[in-house]
This record gives C-alpha cells, sequence and structure tokens, in this order.
C-alpha cells in the first residue's frame, strides 16, 4: 500500500495549486515573478515561469487574430501562417 504524501507548494503546477486552493485567482501573481497563475509553470515557484515567460510583449507579438484566421482557405496557408509564428518565436 503506497501512502499519499502532499506534494510541495513549489512543485504544484496550476491545475494542482487550483484543486488544492480553489480560490486562487488566475490572473493573479502568487510568486511575483510577474507570469499570471494561469500560465505559469508553477505558480508558486519563483525559478520557473513556463513557455510564456520568454520576455515582455511575447504573447501580443505571437498572438493571431481572427481576421488572420478568416484569410486562411488551404492547409499551406496554415502551414505558413505556423512558420512565420515559429520564426517570430526563434528571434526572440
Amino acid at each position: 500500500m503506497k501512502i499519499y504524501k502532499p506534494q510541495k507548494l513549489k512543485n504544484l503546477n496550476w491545475a494542482q495549486a487550483k484543486v488544492r486552493f480553489p480560490n486562487m485567482k488566475p490572473l493573479g501573481d502568487a510568486d511575483n515573478d510577474g507570469v499570471k497563475n494561469k500560465f505559469d509553470c508553477k505558480p508558486f515557484n519563483k525559478k520557473r515561469q513556463g513557455i510564456f515567460h520568454k520576455g515582455q510583449g511575447v504573447l501580443d507579438d505571437l498572438s493571431v487574430g481572427f481576421g488572420d484566421i478568416k484569410k486562411l482557405k488551404t492547409v499551406g496557408d496554415v502551414q505558413r501562417l505556423e512558420e512565420s509564428i515559429l520564426k517570430k518565436e526563434e528571434k526572440d
């Protein structure tokens, strides 16, 4: 029989933290690292931010609006859009 041992706070990801602390705000910043809890890899660990924290404004540069999606007609259009996003990401 395996004994249950709760994880340390620093090791919790967002989904686990939300279960343990249901009143935790997704747009708050529990560890004050500048990344919202919902997008933070480990919301209670200041040293681990996750993929969304590569620099300020990265999400704004990589976001795709509805107008861009509406213009996509073929698979080739989607591939070109993905390639342009990856190129922007590599520059950062």
